[in-house]
């Protein structure tokens, strides 16, 4: 039901949609058509872009009077009715570089400043710097190259890129010379800037390109020279890949045929190796002469009788009267440039690269590994609390005191007495007082008073552990 209402909104929206003109200050008369009574000035203006080739920044629209239409009013409240003529006015400022550049009058043009270095200026340019008014000549290059593009002057249009004019510069609407001469159907133009290094695939603000814009307008021949221009750009940047390893098979043509004919009108078929199967091991390998028992897994197929076959100089069975298999080989590696290897380097290559594969693994599972043991044990230490370690110091030093006395006359170790706090309790010291009021080193207390560990005042001699912290 919202599919066929929006459906019939659109529908009513196109049976009210009416044409209007704008007359452009030289002269010129544009016709603008599916305008609506709810269309905002702002996006007429951006419409206006692409039918009178004037930058959206430049326009000044009025219709009865003088006035500029405001952006933000619509077609309805300007009282704007069907075949209307709007008036296009622009700044005084690009005036007459407009009306050159809509004249296709080249020297009148380059007169105006669209080059660097010129000789014309404004009483504002004899105040700019010298990077603002490299940036004013260029806007100004653009805007002469934007309008020759929209009213299809291709000479004035290769001579402005010629002398400097950016082919790729936009609009404030991100709209480029290609883009308006795609809404107008100049193929001519499109292929004189796109020749020149213009972005086929630059989008506007709307993210619209120069394809789906002539698209837009009905412009099939534009299309077309767009589609086909796009299409040579990804061929050039394609890269022909090499030519893939072939089967046995693949190689048929009249000078390798891939059968033999036996004595008794046996057809004896070349096998279908796989890429890089070693040829060798088919029909004429050189292997002795196959029992009987062991004919099922000898490695090629005969049928027939001894007197049909025939021994090479290499030792192997081929039938009579048949081509034999190595010397097509032969005139296919000579004619393939590939040197032919044999059977003992075929498979020296062939386990190195098995092994560079097993080693390649066993690498990376040892990596794994030693990543998971790392994290182990950063979890396990995370996980330890002071509570737990300083009992399992304590287990430490009750296991060294429970150890039997020694048998021989060795020294005893030096006893350590501790004469100071100790770093953990400077430390804690130096920590000041808790929100509380009390001090760190009186927790650290509590904690040494619970585990047992707290001095004995009086009790020099006792065999109780005595702090180190």
């Amino acid at each position: 039901m919202a599919s066929r209402a929006k459906s019939r909104a659109q529908t009513g929206r196109e049976r009210h949609s009416f044409t209007v003109n704008v007359r452009l200050y030289t002269g010129e008369i544009f016709p603008l058509k599916n305008i609506s009574g709810d269309m905002k000035i702002s996006d007429l203006k951006q419409y206006m872009e692409f039918a009178t080739g004037i930058p959206i920044h430049m326009q000044r629209i009025s219709y009865l009077d003088d006035g500029d239409l405001l952006d933000k009013s619509d077609i309805r409240s300007n009282d704007i009715v069907p075949n209307a003529t709007l008036n296009l006015n622009v700044w005084p400022m690009w005036k007459e570089l407009i009306d050159a550049a809509s004249s296709n009058d080249a020297d009148w043009v380059f007169s105006l400043g669209v080059t660097n270095p010129t000789t014309y200026k404004t009483p504002q340019s004899d105040y700019m710097t010298k990077r603002a008014r490299k940036i004013w000549l260029e806007e100004r290059a653009f805007l002469a190259l934007f309008i020759a593009a929209h009213r299809g002057h291709d000479k004035l249009v290769q001579q402005l890129i010629d002398c400097g004019a950016d082919v790729n510069a936009c609009t404030p609407l991100g709209r480029t010379a290609l883009h308006v001469a795609a809404a107008q159907g100049r193929g001519h133009i499109v292929d004189v800037l796109l020749e020149k290094g213009a972005d086929i695939d630059a989008e506007d603000e709307d993210g619209a390109t120069a394809l789906s814009i002539a698209a837009k307008f009905g412009h099939k021949s534009c299309e077309r020279h767009l589609f086909l221009f796009r299409w040579q750009e990804r061929a050039k940047r394609i890269q022909k890949s090499d030519d893939p390893d072939r089967m046995a098979h693949q190689y048929f043509d009249s000078a390798f045929p891939v059968w033999m004919k036996g004595g008794q009108c046996q057809l004896y078929f070349t096998n279908i190796l796989p890429p890089g199967e070693y040829e060798g091991t088919g029909l004429c390998s050189p292997l002795k002469r196959p029992t009987s028992s062991s004919m099922p897994g000898a490695g090629y197929y005969r049928n027939g009788s001894d007197e049909d076959f025939e021994t090479d100089a290499d030792g192997a069975y081929i039938p009579k009267g048949g081509m034999r298999l190595p010397a097509i080989r032969e005139e296919r590696a000579k004619k393939s440039g590939k040197k032919q290897i044999s059977y003992k380097d075929w498979l020296g290559k062939k386990t190195s690269v098995e092994q560079k594969v097993i080693d390649a693994k066993k690498k990376e599972e040892d990596k794994k590994r030693l990543e998971e043991e790392d994290q182990k044990r950063m979890e396990a230490e995370k996980s330890q609390s002071y509570e737990t370690w300083l009992a399992q110091r304590e287990k430490e030093k009750t296991t060294s005191d429970n150890l039997p006395p020694r048998t021989t006359k060795e020294p005893a170790p030096p006893v350590h007495v501790d004469k100071g706090p100790g770093y953990l309790r400077s430390y804690l010291r130096s920590l000041g007082k808790t929100k509380t009021g009390d001090t760190y080193e009186d927790w650290l207390n509590h904690k040494e008073k619970q585990l047992g560990l707290a001095k004995s005042p009086g009790r020099p001699n006792s065999k109780m552990p005595v702090s180190t912290y």
